[in-house]
């Protein structure tokens, strides 16, 4: 009896399937494909979140799951996708959840046999050797001695080599250990509150020092509460809340890359609970993400935004017709460059990204893109005004070497570097505390760069310009 309960396919576990099957075949993110899902909504909440941590957790360790399994296979470019994210499935299991082996094996050749009833005897010796090595492959066995602890913890955390080591590069062993730790832990939430909200909502979260935030959030009351629908809040990052608090300021703003509009509601919250009075435009690459950004804005009921679509790196275009208008060059009091970068410092949120994301792309590529998007901005800042540079990367190369990059070039030479903390609104009545959770992450040279690790938030940088 107790044979034929462990060998019947859990439905968590085939819902896990199938949305990892979907994610690859189509690129979309697989967190949006299970939530979408009908078979999803119909299981309980306990096995529905089992199907949500098999499908992340796979997802986020993609790569080194094939590494193991790959060693076992006698032709692994033979295995069909489905077979193969079947025995990912399985392998995740035995080596990061720590699930019994019988059971993890049982319903891994369920899994499977379900996609290739041929394939199940192929399945059942595989995992019973990956069962047997999951350890030893932690571990890092076999390596060379002086490569095993860089290697351990890329496979721990289910990085790939390469990002590990361009974490300790930008973080050193300390900040990369921490971050590998949390790198398979749910991450906290947090929301930042319309001002017009007077009341705290029942969703579970606590006042943490910085205004309108709420941290430690339950995300089934969230859902339930209607808030986000209501735009009377928005989801975000604690450290991503700091980052918008800081750029802040009085007068006109450019935001470049708005994206959907997260940091465009954060900013004209603290900004009217500053007393600020501003004018805000807002710009991103993409109009339909312009179009989301409006639709919240409107709900939100604040005004004196306006939005743009265009890219960035030819920006005198992008602004002809706010020129046009003005008759004259605008230049703005603050431009806040929230750049596209690699989201290093978000991977517990998005497991896509250290499987999909290419050396290349994080040490190069995006690098020339912000430095570009950077220099372009520096031109539309007003003497006496600030130029933010903000990412949610937690590589050196997207971050500080960038700033230092546009430094060293001829628009960088008519800005300083400030601290981040010393931001005017942080000197406002009721963001003193704000500043305080600032410094906890600020460099002596006056950068803000946060670092997940277990029960914190994510990693962003922020580096402030005063234009001379």
């Amino acid at each position: 009896m107790g044979d034929a309960l462990v060998s019947r396919l859990a439905p968590a576990r085939s819902v896990a399937l199938a949305a990892l099957v979907e994610s690859e075949r189509g690129g979309a993110y697989v967190r949006e494909v299970l939530d979408a899902m009908p078979r999803a909504r119909k299981l309980d909440a306990r096995d529905r979140g089992f199907a949500m941590r098999l499908a992340l957790g796979v997802t986020a360790t993609t790569g080194a799951l094939d590494e193991l399994l790959d060693a076992y296979l006698a032709r692994p470019q033979k295995v069909s996708a489905r077979v193969r994210t079947a025995l990912r499935i399985a392998a995740f299991e035995l080596v990061y959840l720590g699930t019994a082996a019988e059971v993890a094996v049982s319903q891994g050749v369920e899994l499977v046999r379900s996609q290739a009833k041929s394939a199940a005897g192929l399945a059942n010796a595989v995992l019973r050797r990956v069962a047997d090595a999951a350890a030893g492959y932690l571990a890092a066995d076999g390596v060379d001695a002086d490569r095993r602890p860089l290697v351990s913890m890329a496979r721990r955390a289910g990085l790939p080599l390469w990002l590990g080591e361009a974490l300790v590069r930008s973080l050193g062993t300390e900040g990369t250990s921490q971050l590998a730790h949390a790198q398979l832990m749910a991450a906290p939430l947090a929301v930042q509150m319309n001002p017009r909200v007077r009341t705290t909502p029942a969703i579970g979260g606590d006042p943490c020092g910085l205004p309108g935030a709420l941290a430690g959030v339950d995300g089934p009351r969230l859902v339930a509460s209607g808030i986000l629908d209501a735009a009377d809040a928005v989801v975000s990052d604690l450290n991503a809340q700091l980052v918008a608090t800081a750029a802040t300021r009085p007068g006109t703003c450019l935001e470049i890359g708005a994206g959907r509009g997260t940091k465009t509601f954060m900013m004209a919250a603290q900004a009217a609970r500053a007393g600020y009075a501003r004018d805000h435009v807002a710009l991103d690459l993409h109009e339909r993400k312009c179009a989301l950004n409006r639709e919240r804005l409107e709900l939100a009921a604040m005004e004196r935004i306006e939005t743009v679509a265009g890219d960035a790196r030819d920006l005198d275009g992008v602004l002809a017709a706010i020129d046009g208008r003005a008759s004259e060059r605008v230049l703005f009091d603050t431009v806040f460059v929230d750049a596209p970068c690699s989201g290093t410092g978000t991977m517990r949120r998005h497991p896509e990204i250290p499987w999909r994301l290419s050396a290349r792309e994080a040490l190069r590529d995006l690098p020339e893109l912000q430095l570009e998007l950077l220099r372009q901005a520096s031109c539309r800042v007003r003497p006496g005004g600030e130029l933010i540079y903000a990412t949610c990367s937690v590589l050196g190369a997207e971050n500080d070497a960038v700033l230092d990059a546009f430094l060293a070039g001829p628009e960088g030479s008519r800005f300083c570097v400030r601290p981040v903390s010393d931001a005017a609104i942080f000197h406002e009545e009721g963001f003193q505390g704000a500043a305080a959770l600032i410094r906890r992450w600020e460099s002596e040279r006056g950068l803000f760069q946060s670092v997940p690790a277990p029960q914190a938030y994510d990693g962003h940088f922020c580096a402030r310009l005063v234009r001379i």
